[in-house]
């Protein structure tokens, strides 16, 4: 990792206009590692650009610098774009932004990661992009501010499940220390992204719990919320469900869980499970296109959730 990180920082000193990105809807772990960078990089005289496709969830809205993010570029004068938990170029959900020609700094901790960067920070076993981009910091000496510090933490306490997840290390307990020490306040951060949902939010998590099945056969827990379904609820923001598939896994019999919702003409999948389920959901994921880790894995297929006349759930 010592030479991706010096091939990284290589690239960086030469950029001065920077496109930093992630993939469609921000969350607390790609999102604050972006935020993290973006701000070293603007201290650093570089004219930065955040863009991320439909923009900011209300629970990260607190995270200093998301003022500055857009939806989209405008622009195409770029001279390196860098990438943050996206496992391949398609990720970033940005026609224009496929489109540049430019360098690629690709940074992720995502084992279906493609490599499709100019230069990879790419490790699997680290706990969150925020983990690994604080070994960046690091590396390349660069001051960690309070601001630095609570995206950082943030990331890594919205992948770890607030360090519940079997991805939690020593390491990563050791880097949370040091990120609390630099003035980043735990108790905000969990109150910001787990402990600030909406009484619309809560009803809509009812409906969820509401429309969950247990298969015993091939103990499987799963809920599914139709377009109907979310019809009942108005202006619902994108991260509501956010935390939902790891409730639905606390099901002690079920190997894994699975929840699935319409958006659009897009059914999402998240699957979670647990290291002593033995379940791999990532090969899951993979069947319809989608991936991620062996215990958290999602996936997008097209298609509207229905159910027929025997009450079987299909797509149509």
């Amino acid at each position: 990792m010592q030479q991706a990180f010096e091939q990284a920082k290589n690239l960086i000193d030469r950029s001065s206009r920077v496109l930093l990105t992630m993939h469609e809807r921000m969350d607390g772990d790609d999102g604050g590692a972006l935020l993290a960078m973006g701000d070293r990089l603007e201290k650093m005289g570089k004219n930065v650009t955040y863009a991320i496709k439909k923009g900011v969830p209300p629970n990260l809205a607190f995270l200093p610098g998301t003022d500055k993010i857009a939806d989209d570029i405008n622009r195409d004068d770029f001279d390196l774009l860098v990438t943050f938990g996206c496992s391949d170029k398609k990720r970033c959900g940005s026609e224009k932004t496929m489109a540049l020609d430019v360098p690629i700094l690709n940074i992720d901790h995502h084992p279906d990661n493609t490599n499709f960067g100019h230069v990879n920070v790419v490790d699997h076993k680290k706990s969150s992009v925020a983990e690994l981009v604080y070994d960046f910091f690091i590396f390349c000496d660069w001051p960690i501010t309070k601001e630095t510090a609570t995206c950082l933490l943030t990331g890594i306490i919205t992948d770890t499940g607030s360090f519940m997840h079997s991805n939690t290390q020593s390491s990563t307990l050791k880097v949370a220390a040091e990120l609390m020490r630099k003035g980043a306040h735990i108790n905000n951060i969990i109150k910001h992204t787990y402990k600030s949902k909406s009484p619309q939010i809560l009803k809509a998590w009812g409906k969820a719990m509401e429309n969950s099945y247990f298969d015993k056969k091939h103990k499987i827990i799963y809920s599914v919320m139709t377009e109907k379904d979310l019809a009942e609820f108005k202006n619902l923001p994108q991260a509501a469900f956010e935390g939902f598939a790891e409730t639905l896994n606390t099901f002690p019999e079920a190997k894994f869980a699975m929840f699935l919702r319409q958006d659009g003409n897009i059914i999402k999948g998240s699957l979670r499970s647990d290291i002593f389920k033995n379940t791999d959901v990532s090969k899951i994921a993979h069947i319809f296109g989608g991936g991620g880790h062996k215990l958290a894995s999602g996936f997008s297929v097209s298609g509207k959730l229905m159910k027929d006349d025997a009450g079987k759930w299909r797509v149509a």
